[in-house]
């Protein structure tokens, strides 16, 4: 007996990125609809994270320039500007070829991403001994 939608979206949900064109490959003669778009979501997903990592590439041309020197700091701010209200600054040092996707400038960057960034930026920072 096959496995129902809802077994088969389970299995694409705690399958890794890595297995998801095996996943796609093995439900893709399957002519259920849902299935059908399972398998179209999750090849979605696949090209919108390669394209984020070329997007990444592009963004380390500073950092492969630079890539003599110990530590490279990464700087943004949020607000409005001195003259029309507050501002916030940060800035952080991440170690060498560490990937955060979905990393942009704030102004970019849709509220839930950027948290969810903002908490992978704290994890993967470099800390201090």
């Amino acid at each position: 007996m096959s496995k129902s939608i809802s077994e088969i979206k389970i299995e694409f949900e705690q399958a890794g990125e890595q297995q998801w064109e095996a996943l796609c490959q093995e439900y893709e003669t399957d002519s259920r609809t849902g299935v059908k778009n399972l398998t179209a979501r999750y090849r979605k997903k696949q090209q919108a994270l390669v394209q984020e990592r070329e997007r990444l590439e592009v963004m380390k041309t500073f950092e492969r320039k630079y890539a003599d020197y110990s530590f490279i700091c990464g700087i943004d701010e949020a607000g409005r500007g001195p003259l029309a209200g507050p501002v916030v600054a940060g800035a952080v040092i991440l170690p060498k070829d560490c990937e955060i996707l979905y990393l942009n400038d704030s102004k970019n960057c849709l509220l839930q991403r950027e948290k969810s960034c903002m908490m992978r930026l704290w994890r993967k920072r470099l800390q201090r001994q």
